[in-house]
């Protein structure tokens, strides 16, 4: 069905129920053969696109494993199963009689428990508890959180509920913390809850997630909320310890024993070295002095007798 056009006004159809919508909600994801996700139609919200991948299965018109990659990414985005939406059939203005609200509550429809975490009054420990559907209240198929709060005696109504701004965690921006108490100081307070959110707050205190998610009406979904969760949003990571370093004593006495050791070391090598004159066999030259050598030339040239001149045969004759 896609983009509608009504006398110069845009508008879209969602294409498993045909009600028309200002936006095109949701989609259905389908990947291509590189792999990279493609949206595809326009859908008023994730149920209805379950029940009409559903729709396609049961025509063969998707593989079980296409199937099961659509469930996995609603899932993601949702951060619960979701049920598949009524049938198209079942609609007021096809064969059934569900106008657009009763088609939004049932898809509304609680039908599985989700898990939250409390936070008991007066500083105990932070549990998780199992929360299930309450057939009995007035709005059938909804969570009654109250039932998980110790009531006041001052305070006749339901829980109120915040939402946090402090964000953590995988997908925060696509969840919202949500924390019911009650507003009521007849009981005693928390100080872990108040620490933690920066507010006096008295009581029992129920932290649930909601979802994020498009859709042609408004609507809220609590999703689970684990003890997991709570600790990498509030907890702090401590960082390793440092292994134990020496102590200034540790590290002379470790010094001093190395040197020693180095020492013995060296003194049993050096053992039997000797000097190195004492390791050469050739005989010492006894330096000269220019003295000595000039008293014994003086005293040979005395001992000699006079030198006699002899002129040569050639000179004479040039004569």
């Amino acid at each position: 069905m896609g983009k509608r056009k009504l006398c110069g006004t845009s508008f879209w159809q969602c294409d498993w129920t045909g009600f028309p919508m200002k936006a095109s909600h949701c989609y259905l994801p389908t990947w291509g053969a590189s792999g990279k996700l493609v949206r595809k139609g326009a859908y008023c919200n994730w149920e209805a696109v379950v029940a009409h991948a559903t729709w396609m299965r049961e025509r063969d018109q998707l593989f079980d494993d296409e199937l099961a990659q659509i469930l996995a990414h609603v899932e993601m985005h949702t951060g619960t199963t979701v049920r598949p939406a009524p049938h198209y059939e079942s609609l007021a203005h096809t064969k059934g009689g569900f106008d657009a609200m009763t088609f939004h509550l049932e898809c509304q429809r609680e039908t599985v428990p989700i898990v939250g975490v409390k936070i008991p009054a007066g500083g105990g420990e932070p549990f998780e508890v199992i929360i299930t559907p309450d057939p009995t209240s007035a709005d059938t198929g909804r969570y009654v959180f109250s039932h998980f709060l110790h009531k006041p005696f001052t305070y006749h109504g339901q829980p109120l509920c915040f939402h946090s701004v402090r964000k953590g965690g995988k997908n925060a921006s696509a969840r919202d913390l949500c924390v019911f108490y009650y507003p009521a100081k007849d009981l005693p307070p928390n100080p872990t809850a108040s620490n933690l959110f920066k507010m006096q707050l008295y009581g029992d205190v129920l932290l649930v997630q909601q979802s994020r998610e498009a859709s042609f009406l408004p609507r809220e979904r609590y999703i689970s909320y684990l003890k997991t969760n709570f600790e990498e949003q509030f907890v702090k990571k401590r960082k390793k310890p440092d292994p134990q370093s020496m102590s200034l004593e540790s590290y002379g006495e470790a010094k001093a024993a190395m040197q020693d050791a180095l020492n013995a070391v060296e003194a049993a090598v050096t053992a039997s070295a000797v000097p190195p004159a004492q390791m050469s066999t050739a005989q010492r030259v006894v330096p000269k002095s220019g003295t000595t050598l000039a008293e014994k030339v003086k005293a040979r040239g005395e001992s000699l007798p006079s030198a006699r001149v002899t002129i040569p045969p050639a000179v004479v004759a040039c004569r």
